[in-house]
C-alpha cells in the first residue's frame, strides 16, 4: 500500500535548519568582529608606542579572515545531510518442478514473484538451450553438494537488478514522467528519457531486461541532472548503483554478497507454501538478498536542492514499498480487510458455506497460481510493482 509522503524524507528538517543557519550565521559575523576588536586592543596594550599601520592592517586582515574561516566552517555544517537508512530484503522462491523447467514460484500478493517469475520465463523459455543448460547447471550443483545459493548468486544478482529496473521505471512515470501531474510523487526536475542502450554496463546488457523488454520500446524517465554509475566490487555479483546529482548529492544502493536460503518451517517458506503443491521430486529453494539504501545530499541549505532531495527519498519510499518483505508483510492485512468483500463475497441465498468456500479457494487458486499466459508474461508489460 502507497504510502502519500517518504519516511525518509528530511526537507521538513531542513527548512528548519535555514532559519538557524541566517542565525547562526550572523553570529559568527558578529563574534569575528568583536575577535578582531580583541585583537586590536591586545596588540595596542601590548605595543602602546608603535605606530605601524602596515601592522594594523594585519590585524584587521586576519580578523576577517577569522570572520569568514567561522561562517564557512557553520555554512558547511549545514550544508551536508543525510537521509534514514533503507533496509531492504527480497524473497524469490526458486521452483523446480517434479516435471517441467525451472522458474519462480508466484505469490500473486508479492508482487515481486509476479515479475520475477514472468521475467524468469522469458528469459528460458521451454525447450531452449539455454533453458537446459541452466537445468543441467541446477542439477550439477545438487550432484557436487554446491550450496543452491551459491549456484544461484549470479542469476539472482542480474535478477534483482532487473527488479530494481522495474521499480525504478514505474517510479520515473510516477515522479517525472507525463502521469506524475495526477499523483503524489511528482518532483519539479528537468527530466529526459533513457533507453536501454543509455544504461551503463553491464546494466544494459541485463539477459532478464533484454528478454522481458522490447528495447526499441523501453524507455525511462530520468533526472537530467542526475548520472547512475555502476561500481564492481570484489565478491560481490551485484555492484553498487550510485544516482549522482552534479550538485546536490547522491543516492547509493548497495547489496549483501552474502544470500540466505529460508528453512522449512521459516515464515517465508510458509507463505509461498500455501498455495503451492511441491511434489516428491519438487524443489523449492526460497532466496533472500538484502539491499541498503541512502541518500546523502550537500548544499541542502539552497532551496534549489529540494527538487532533487525530494526525488531521492521518494525513490527509497517506492522501493521498499515495491521490493522489501518485511514491508509486504506490514502491509498485508489492511490489504486482507480492503480485499475481503471482493476476494470473497456473500453467500448466495439457497447455498452453502461449503460451496462458497470451494469457489473461494477456487478463485484464491487462479489468483496465486496464475494463468500459463500469466506466467509467460503474454498479457503484462510488467511494471507496476506496487
Amino acid at each position: 500500500m502507497r504510502r502519500r509522503e517518504s519516511p525518509y524524507s528530511q526537507i521538513e528538517t531542513i527548512r528548519r535548519s535555514r532559519g538557524e543557519l541566517a542565525a547562526l550565521v550572523l553570529v559568527t559575523v558578529a563574534l569575528g568582529t568583536l575577535l578582531n576588536l580583541l585583537a586590536s586592543g591586545l596588540y595596542d596594550a601590548l605595543w602602546p608606542g608603535a605606530e605601524a599601520p602596515g601592522q594594523q592592517r594585519l590585524a584587521v586582515t586576519a580578523g576577517v579572515l577569522i570572520t569568514l574561516a567561522l561562517t564557512l566552517s557553520v555554512v558547511l555544517l549545514y550544508s551536508r545531510t543525510e537521509s534514514q537508512r533503507a533496509l531492504i530484503k527480497i524473497w524469490l522462491p526458486y521452483h523446480w518442478p517434479g516435471s517441467g523447467r525451472p522458474g519462480v514460484a508466484q505469490r500473486r500478493s508479492y508482487q515481486v514473484t509476479v515479475h520475477a517469475r514472468r521475467a524468469f520465463a522469458r528469459r528460458y523459455p521451454r525447450n531452449s538451450p539455454q533453458t537446459q543448460a541452466f537445468a543441467a547447471a541446477w542439477r550439477e550443483a545438487g550432484t557436487q553438494g554446491i550450496p543452491f545459493q551459491h549456484f544461484i548468486a549470479p542469476t539472482n544478482a542480474e535478477l534483482v537488478q532487473y527488479l530494481l529496473l522495474c521499480a525504478l521505471h514505474r517510479y520515473g512515470d510516477d515522479s517525472l514522467g507525463p502521469e506524475a501531474a495526477y499523483g503524489w510523487w511528482k518532483v519539479n526536475l528537468p527530466a529526459s528519457q533513457l533507453s536501454m542502450d543509455d544504461l551503463p554496463p553491464p546494466l544494459r546488457d541485463n539477459p532478464f531486461l533484454r528478454a522481458d523488454q522490447k528495447a526499441a520500446r523501453w524507455r525511462l524517465w530520468w533526472p537530467a541532472a542526475v548520472r547512475l554509475e555502476l561500481r564492481t566490487e570484489k565478491g560481490n555479483p551485484f555492484p553498487a548503483w550510485r544516482f549522482v546529482h552534479r550538485r546536490y548529492g547522491y543516492l547509493e544502493i548497495q547489496a549483501h554478497p552474502q544470500l540466505a536460503v529460508a528453512g522449512r518451517e521459516s515464515q517465508p517458506m510458509r507463505v509461498f507454501l500455501q498455495r503451492l503443491k511441491l511434489s516428491k521430486r519438487s524443489q523449492l529453494h526460497v532466496v533472500s538478498t538484502r539491499l541498503e539504501a541512502m541518500a546523502r545530499f550537500q548544499w541542502a541549505f539552497l532551496p534549489r536542492s529540494e527538487p532533487f532531495h525530494d526525488w531521492a527519498t521518494g525513490l527509497l519510499s517506492y522501493l521498499e514499498e515495491a521490493l522489501d518483505w518485511g514491508y509486504f508483510l506490514a502491509a498485508r492485512p489492511a490489504r486482507l480487510i480492503t480485499d475481503l468483500d471482493w476476494k470473497m463475497g456473500w453467500v448466495p441465498h439457497g447455498t452453502s458455506v461449503w460451496e462458497k468456500l470451494e469457489e473461494i479457494e477456487a478463485r484464491l487458486e487462479e489468483l496465486e497460481m496464475g494463468t500459463v499466459e500469466e506466467a509467460l508474461g503474454l498479457e503484462e508489460d510488467g511494471f507496476d510493482l506496487l
